[in-house]
């Protein structure tokens, strides 16, 4: 054994587990990071285009706006006394088949959210994951301080095309205030105050409009699910170092899984303190693989921040 070798105990072990947690979910760039980043944006590809092509001209024609702003002129300000509303979801149902009305909503969730503003979230030192990271597990005080600590985050955003309401069949009913509509990107419609989105289901006509609704729909769901595998990924890495630290009695055993831990935590002045016979080839894998990832991020920003040599004359 290595004279200089660090003896582990309870409180090294915890200091290398949340320099670990920091590592994978800061500075570990995966293919499951750039999946969410391209699910992000092939959403918001779909919701211009579904928006701008269907969902706008089919409302603006059941409900033409030269209308809507009379009755919008004839309102007296509450509900009871309004005659119009904005909206931002839909509901449609196909006129040539015998599927059942849907919603389709441009108001974002909390599940929305997280997955669109997930960087910005990571970056506030908020925990975006921790609904997914609580799932299968009893509440406890620390789960309800990064919760609160994500809703407000969001909160914070100030986003009007948020909302935690859901009104029929637990689908979204969002009450959008009218000095709000600027600053919806154009995701909110003039229409007749009839009581809910559902009591103004729109026909539509066209199976290629259909398609496109539904279309869009998915990319939703996909980019939630790409956060999903995000979490799940990141998570499984954090929980095999958990199982190397608590299974090691010094430093020297936890290097082989993550080799590059000095360039990861600084020991210096610091009293952190034969391979792991449990682990698995496959998590002692993952673990390298991670290492690699993380090097090959450290030469690119080298190469980026070295100055270029000057040229002779």
């Amino acid at each position: 054994m290595d004279k200089n070798d660090i003896r582990l105990n309870q409180a090294k072990r915890k200091a290398i587990k949340d320099a670990w947690k920091d590592t994978i979910w800061k500075r570990t760039p995966t293919e499951y990071d750039s999946n969410l980043s391209d699910a992000v944006v092939n959403f918001k590809q779909h919701e211009s285009d579904v928006w701008n092509d269907v969902v706008k001209p089919t409302v603006e024609k059941n409900f033409p706006p030269e209308d809507m702003k009379i009755l919008q002129r004839y309102s007296r300000g509450s509900d009871y006394n309004s005659f119009s509303e904005y909206d931002s979801c839909f509901y449609f149902k196909p006129s040539f088949a015998d599927d059942e009305e849907k919603q389709f909503r441009f108001a974002y969730n909390k599940e929305d959210m997280t997955a669109l503003h997930y960087d910005e979230l990571m970056n506030l030192g908020v925990n975006p994951n921790i609904e997914i990271e609580q799932e299968g597990k009893d509440n406890n005080p620390h789960y309800h301080v990064a919760s609160n600590e994500l809703s407000t985050a969001i909160k914070n955003f100030n986003n009007p095309r948020y909302t935690t309401s859901s009104g029929y069949n637990n689908s979204y009913d969002h009450n959008i205030n009218e000095s709000d509509v600027g600053r919806m990107d154009g995701f909110a419609l003039l229409v007749p105050a009839t009581g809910g989105c559902h009591s103004r289901t729109m026909m539509c006509d066209n199976e290629f409009d259909w398609k496109k609704l539904n279309d869009y729909d998915i990319s939703r769901r996909v980019m939630i699910m790409a956060q999903r595998e995000l979490a799940k990924h990141k998570m499984t890495l954090v929980n095999d170092m958990n199982m190397v630290v608590d299974q090691a009695k010094f430093l020297s055993e936890i290097k082989p899984y993550w080799i590059d831990i000095e360039a990861c935590v600084n020991f210096d002045d610091q009293n952190i303190g034969t391979a792991v016979s449990i682990v698995s080839e496959e998590t002692k894998q993952r673990l390298l693989d991670s290492a690699k990832i993380r090097q090959a991020q450290r030469d690119i920003l080298a190469v980026v921040t070295t100055p270029k040599e000057k040229e002779l004359a």
